[in-house]
């Protein structure tokens, strides 16, 4: 479909990486080497730190934060005392970065008031789909409001989500909003790249947004200058920098938006890179999908868009309403929720509650496909519960997977879980990316893996949806993936090596910080 993909690493982007790491490793040396100079003052020094400790741990002890966000910063500080003491102070303070984070939810907020909730579409929702009135409720409450009329499609690919998005690109009149974690050149992009150029000549507005962790070593600045010289403006979030209080390593933009015209809308699991489409094979058959959104649902991905944008370029957009949707859908009983998050909303997670809610109040069966399975334990709970109540619950991970470290922590995680009824599957033919989410006549398709970095760290999105014919298409691709994929039993998860259970037991210390 697309043909032999390849994958290339930019000199400049590895070379940046390893400065960085450098420049970041001498600042450390160099707190340690003052600590040894002050070691002559011995009782006092310890005395100090341990004083620092305490005060410390009571505020983490304290905060609103997750039980494994605690947990992971009260080992680092017990292991090394005065390094975790530099890291926490430094990364683990909400107050820490509170400046910051109170520039970046102005620009969120305001792309937010343009959301505004119709009274009218809610009291339908209600007469369709009245038991999920309270999970619509929450993310309403949220400021993510309920539409109708939308015509949804479901991607079980990447390839047949791309070949479309392709198509739809190349009848763009009016912009393109493009965000993506990872942007890297390729077949796919060779594909992608003369229809934006060809349009952004044409008068077409075009903005692209990136993960600087996620694009550094697949593009350079070369690559970007191209397109800003072909009229394509481009913003890249989170530039990482040699400076250890401007490391903010942990909040990337995980989300994956494209919109056309404002009435065409994308997000799901793929990224624009060749391993998305298998023009390359990394890790076996690598399993993406999303959704295609035609109608009112497309303004929610597009307010999000540009919040992240004005947040990146810091510019308050003031004429948002160019960019509404100008075409309507003639179906009323098709509803969408575009719900986001980032870890300026921290202690408040909406994506987070979402989730949990949604699991909570699965029906039937409750089917989950993710690339990793590092979950706190309310929403372990939660699944169980379910599972112990009858429903069908199952969850899909990888056969083959992309980080060994956070696989055996997805493993660990499998005990609990199968012990209490959920059944696990792993993925044979390769990596399975896809963000899925479904129950009877509900879904949640977009970026959400299920584990910490995810759901409280990244700047996350996805769709909510109420559309019984998609909720079949992804139900049905669930049952396809059954049928290629392992169970694993709880007797088999017992019998995993010595060695891989003393590392799991070791990792999950640190379960919040990988």
């Amino acid at each position: 479909m697309f043909g032999k993909g390849f994958i290339k690493t930019y000199l400049s982007g590895m070379i940046r990486a390893a400065v960085v790491a450098v420049l970041v490793l001498m600042q450390f040396a160099l707190v340690f080497f003052m600590a040894v100079r002050l070691a002559r003052f011995g009782l006092l020094l310890y005395i100090f730190v341990d004083v620092v400790c305490i005060i410390a741990v009571t505020m983490i002890v304290n905060d609103r934060a997750s039980n494994s966000f605690k947990l992971g910063w009260m080992v680092i500080i017990a292991v090394l005392p005065i390094a975790g003491l530099i890291m926490y102070l430094l990364w683990g303070r909400p107050e820490g970065t509170k400046k910051i984070r109170s520039r970046h939810l102005s620009y969120l907020n305001n792309s937010r008031t343009f959301n505004k909730p119709d009274p009218a579409v809610f009291e339908a929702f209600r007469e369709d789909f009245r038991e999920y009135r309270g999970l619509a409720g929450l993310a309403q409450n949220y400021g993510f409001p309920i539409t109708s009329g939308n015509e949804l499609r479901y991607f079980d690919s990447g390839e047949i989500a791309f070949e479309t998005l392709i198509e739809d690109l190349e009848k763009a009149e009016k912009f393109i909003f493009m965000s993506f974690f990872i942007v890297a050149d390729g077949v796919l992009w060779q594909r992608i790249k003369p229809v934006l150029v060809d349009k952004a000549a044409k008068g077409v507005e075009i903005r692209i947004q990136y993960d600087d962790f996620g694009s550094m070593l697949r593009t350079d600045d070369q690559f970007w200058n191209e397109l800003e010289k072909a009229g394509i403006r481009t913003a890249r979030f989170n530039r990482i920098t040699r400076y250890l209080n401007r490391l903010y390593l942990n909040y990337r933009n995980h989300q994956k938006i494209v919109v056309i015209d404002g009435n065409i809308g994308y997000t799901g699991g793929f990224n624009l890179a060749d391993e998305y489409v298998n023009a390359i094979e990394r890790f076996g058959h690598w399993k993406d999908g999303g959704v295609r959104i035609v109608g009112a649902g497309v303004w929610g991905l597009t307010t999000t868009f540009i919040g992240m944008w004005d947040m990146i370029v810091h510019v308050m957009e003031t004429d948002v309403d160019r960019y509404r949707p100008t075409v309507s859908v003639d179906n009323k009983h098709s509803y969408c929720q575009i719900i986001s998050d980032g870890p300026e909303n921290n202690p408040e997670n909406p994506i987070y509650d979402t989730v949990t809610a949604f699991c909570a109040g699965a029906n039937d069966f409750l089917y989950i496909s993710t690339p990793y399975l590092v979950i706190e334990d309310s929403l372990g709970d939660t699944l169980i519960r379910a599972a112990k109540s009858g429903i069908d619950v199952r969850i899909v991970t990888p056969g083959i997977p992309d980080k060994k470290m956070v696989n055996l922590l997805t493993k660990y995680n499998y005990g609990r879980l199968l012990e209490g009824g959920v059944r696990i599957y792993e993925y044979t033919p390769g990596f399975i990316h896809i963000k899925n989410f479904i129950t009877r006549d509900c879904g949640i398709i977009g970026t959400i893996n299920l584990d910490y970095r995810s759901l409280f760290l990244h700047y996350e999105c996805g769709a909510l949806v109420w559309d019984r014919e998609f909720i079949e298409e992804a139900e049905e691709d669930f049952l396809r993936t059954f049928e290629c994929s392992r169970e694993i039993s709880y007797e088999e998860w017992k019998k995993r090596s010595k060695w891989d259970k003393l590392l799991q037991w070791f990792l999950n210390l640190f379960a919040s910080e990988v």
